[in-house]
């Protein structure tokens, strides 16, 4: 395994060592964005096969056009989703951070729509989903959204329903997408298309029992990423709140960790247990990074060990479900089932559920009263009295 990885290092190292003017600019900047050096091995590859395919000319002679046609002729050959992913991104990149062009000119509308959102407020998130939404939209009816009547919008969400049978979750953020550029930057009546959303299916949410989660949390090994998975439990944090956590949230003296990247912009403060204190203290001085808590792993020109940028979300969904599956539980979870099952817990010990919808930062109580339905308490109290109304059945 040590010799393995020995060989793909001198790989890497090949492939990212010398080369034209143009190339090493290119490897300049993705050092900058701190790209790991397999992904930059990737993305000179990427601009390699373009080069080989437009006639071995040089990128900067090859007009944007033409690239975005290979791009798209990708598809045609086969070419797997993830390839042709990474060839987008390596060549976007290359003409908009190397030769100064732009890759994918924004429309007028679109730029209209982003700058509606940017007035609303919303997070960045929720905009890129949005416009991925009309872009499909648009993709599918091969001209722009606002030549759509309104019996062309209904045939196209019978057919994301009907025909492609999407996820209600899915269908869902395709409407609000749509609907938002046709009632706030068209300013139609998106009432008048007659298509309404999804109805929501009640599902209740799959709660662990203590012993389950430190039964996955145990089987963390990089303390790292056992310390957020652990605060995220300790204080009922949502995945995107425990990666974003800074070092300056942490209040040792009042013992609460203040919430920055709350959904919606809300901050708040929640408790945070003094038993948790020693494992972050131990997690901070393996990097010591002056930012952030939890910072991803990568090259930096201040700090070898450490970039500017918190831990990936993905990453951390990757380390919970390879923890999970070594660790005897057999319940469908997620990490999100960590911040359910911290306000059971609490709820089984007896806190208000007021309090517990203020530290998970619900805006209604209506949203944490679910958790009453899940406790060990309620559920076997209301078995007995079950039992005992049916016990001369027999």
């Amino acid at each position: 395994m040590h010799q393995k990885r020995i060989r793909t290092r001198r790989r890497v190292e090949s492939v990212l060592v010398g080369g034209t003017p143009l190339r090493q600019r290119m490897i300049e900047v993705m050092r900058a964005r701190d790209l790991s050096p397999s992904t930059q091995e990737l993305y000179v590859q990427a601009v390699r096969k373009m080069v080989e395919a437009c006639g071995r000319r040089s990128p900067d002679a090859i007009p944007i056009e033409e690239a975005r046609q290979y791009v798209a002729g990708l598809k045609e050959k086969g070419v797997s989703v993830t390839l042709r992913g990474c060839a987008r991104s390596a060549l976007r990149l290359l003409y908009e951070q190397v030769l100064g062009q732009v890759w994918r000119p924004v429309s007028p509308l679109r730029r209209r729509m982003m700058e509606d959102m940017e007035l609303r407020g919303f997070a960045r998130k929720t905009q890129l989903s949005y416009v991925r939404s009309v872009e499909r939209l648009t993709r599918y009816f091969g001209r722009s959204p606002d030549t759509l009547s309104d019996e062309d919008i209904r045939r196209y969400f019978v057919h994301l329903t009907s025909e492609r049978k999407l996820a209600r979750a899915t269908v869902t953020i395709a409407l609000c997408g749509i609907k938002f550029l046709y009632e706030s930057t068209l300013r139609r009546d998106f009432s008048a298309t007659g298509v309404s959303r999804p109805k929501r299916h009640q599902t209740l949410p799959v709660v662990m029992s203590r012993e389950e989660v430190r039964a996955i949390l145990s089987k963390v090994t990089e303390v790292r990423h056992r310390a957020c998975l652990s605060l995220i439990y300790a204080c009922g944090l949502r995945l995107g709140e425990g990666c974003h956590v800074k070092v300056g949230d942490v209040d040792r003296v009042r013992g609460v960790l203040r919430v920055t990247c709350g959904k919606g912009f809300k901050d708040r403060n929640v408790p945070l247990p003094p038993g948790i204190l020693p494992l972050l203290e131990a997690c901070w001085r393996t990097h010591r990074n002056p930012v952030w808590m939890f910072p991803s792993i990568g090259t930096n020109s201040r700090h070898k060990a450490t970039s500017d940028q918190p831990v990936p979300l993905g990453t951390l969904g990757q380390v919970f479900r390879a923890a999970r599956a070594v660790s005897g539980v057999q319940k469908h979870v997620s990490i999100h089932s960590l911040r359910h099952s911290y306000a059971t817990h609490l709820l089984e010990d007896g806190v208000n559920l007021r309090l517990i919808q203020s530290w998970l930062g619900h805006c209604s109580p209506a949203v944490t009263a679910v958790y009453t339905h899940l406790t060990e308490q309620a559920t076997s109290s209301a078995a007995q009295q079950v039992g005992r109304l049916m016990s001369d059945l027999a």
